[in-house]
């Protein structure tokens, strides 16, 4: 049988990257700390950014500007943020998404496997 948490981890290890996470507090400020976590993230093509947002007759309908893949443990919220390309040595050539929604894929027994967030840019 497959270990669904070896496989997302040796699928982090090969086809992952760093991105850095900072996390939302309950009074709606961010932390001031950020943490360097492994992702695999899917952006939208050019032609899908066009299309993200469609009227429906219930209302507006928005796709994510990206969707971000994180072990287990990292836990993501809504509202925390991710920065990419961000570095001590030049902090202004980063993006940065917000996290608007977290789905947690559940393996064998229920336990969490991984974390699919979807987040949409905010700079």
């Amino acid at each position: 049988m497959i270990d669904a948490k070896k496989a997302f981890k040796k699928i982090l290890r090969e086809w992952g990257h760093d991105v850095y996470i900072q996390r939302i507090l309950s009074n709606g400020n961010h932390s001031a700390e950020i943490e360097r976590v492994t992702t695999r993230n899917i952006g939208q093509s050019g032609l899908a950014n066009a299309n993200s947002t469609q009227e429906m007759p219930e209302g507006l309908s928005t796709a994510y500007d990206a969707v971000y893949y994180f072990e287990d443990s990292i836990n993501p919220k809504e509202g925390d943020r991710i920065y990419e390309n961000y570095s001590a040595i030049n902090k202004r050539a980063y993006t940065m998404y917000s996290i608007d929604t977290v789905t947690a894929v559940r393996g064998r027994l229920g336990k969490i496997v991984y974390w699919i967030a979807g987040a949409t840019r905010e700079r």
